[in-house]
């Protein structure tokens, strides 16, 4: 087991901080510390309610009292560079004996600096975001497929997707379904230990990327789980969603939208939930037919009360279950979806 010190230097919190953020909620065990100058002396839990008593340290130096034996950039940015001020932390890593892991889309071992340090100092850079050598064309294999396929998507980015999917695929796990996640983004593959980052593939293999992963998932199981990414509504991302609603092709899909923004992360108007739902069931029934297990919605803005009246209008409203998978679940998604597999003799 790794023993992560988590870099999320000035950028902790719950945008920013996603694959830190999902580290702590599935894996605490694996963080050491976590390294955030501007909560220096709080834990994680003070800051994000999250990951319990681990401590946010000042520096790398100061993460060293921790023993950890890896550091792990924890943050995403736009356009995916590691910021100037991580420089230091990445290289004081290194020199003092750590691995190093990033998702971002600057790969470490591009760095001559990094690159070369980590060869004197023997140590590993692992670009979880870096596309395989060999990129699989698409080769339709969903016609064949035996297995059903359920995709999360949303109406934004950072909407919940790899949440979503993670916390289905465990819960379907305690009902006894054999249920396999496939990652698609640096968080989703941290967790799993496997899979493909999407946005980092080349446009014209993104479907065959995603079809090869569910491919390669072992047919002694019930149901394969695909991480979501972007959204079609997005002005920026909604290429890469599209690639992967057509690579994995799904069965099922699962909506996942926080109610309370009003505009993407672009503050353009987020896109009505009611008219977004269709565009993805549109995509997809093309080729295949397809609906919804359900919505997950993201209310950790809301306080209780409110945020458990958004889940019951939200349901009402769709006629589809509906609930917050980390706040309030009450298992209603999970049925839908042993419903379809019953249905269907899966």
């Amino acid at each position: 087991m790794p023993k992560y010190a988590v870099l999320v230097e000035g950028h902790f919190d719950n945008l920013y901080a996603k694959t830190c953020n999902s580290l702590l909620r599935y894996k605490p065990q694996e963080v050491v510390c976590c390294i955030d100058s501007t909560n220096a002396g709080k834990t994680t839990s003070d800051v994000l309610n999250i990951g319990g008593d681990t401590p946010i340290v000042h520096s790398l130096e100061s993460a060293l009292l921790f023993q950890p034996d890896t550091l792990l950039v924890g943050i995403v940015t736009e356009g995916g560079y590691l910021p100037q001020e991580f420089r230091r932390s990445v290289i004081s890593a290194i020199t003092h004996g750590l691995n190093v892991v990033s998702g971002l889309h600057q790969f470490l071992n591009d760095d001559e600096e990094f690159s070369s340090l980590a060869k004197q100092y023997n140590v590993n850079l692992a670009d979880l975001r870096k596309p395989p050598n060999t990129l699989p064309f698409t080769k339709g294999s969903w016609k064949n497929r035996k297995k059903p396929v359920l995709l999360t998507v949303g109406t934004d980015c950072d909407s919940g997707k790899m949440t979503a999917a993670w916390e289905l695929t465990q819960a379907l796990i305690n009902k006894g379904v054999r249920a396999f996640f496939v990652g698609t983004g640096q968080t989703g593959i941290l967790l799993s230990g496997s899979g493909v980052a999407v946005d980092a593939v080349i446009s014209d293999f993104i479907a065959g990327v995603v079809e090869h992963e569910i491919d390669k998932v072992d047919n002694d199981c019930d149901i394969i789980i695909v991480e979501g990414q972007g959204s079609l509504t997005h002005m920026a991302y909604s290429g890469v969603t599209l690639g992967l609603v057509h690579g994995a092709m799904p069965d099922l899909l699962l909506m996942c939208h926080e109610p309370s923004r009003a505009g993407d992360i672009y503050d353009h108007p987020i896109y009505p939930l009611s008219q977004t739902l269709g565009l993805y069931t549109n995509m997809v029934e093309i080729f295949k037919p397809c609906e919804y297990a359900g919505i997950s919605l993201m209310t950790y803005r809301e306080n209780e009360k409110t945020a458990k009246k958004t889940i019951q209008q939200t349901q009402e409203e769709t006629n589809l279950p509906t609930e917050d998978l980390v706040r309030f679940a009450d298992g209603s998604i999970v049925d839908s979806v042993l419903a379809y597999l019953n249905k269907n003799n899966h």
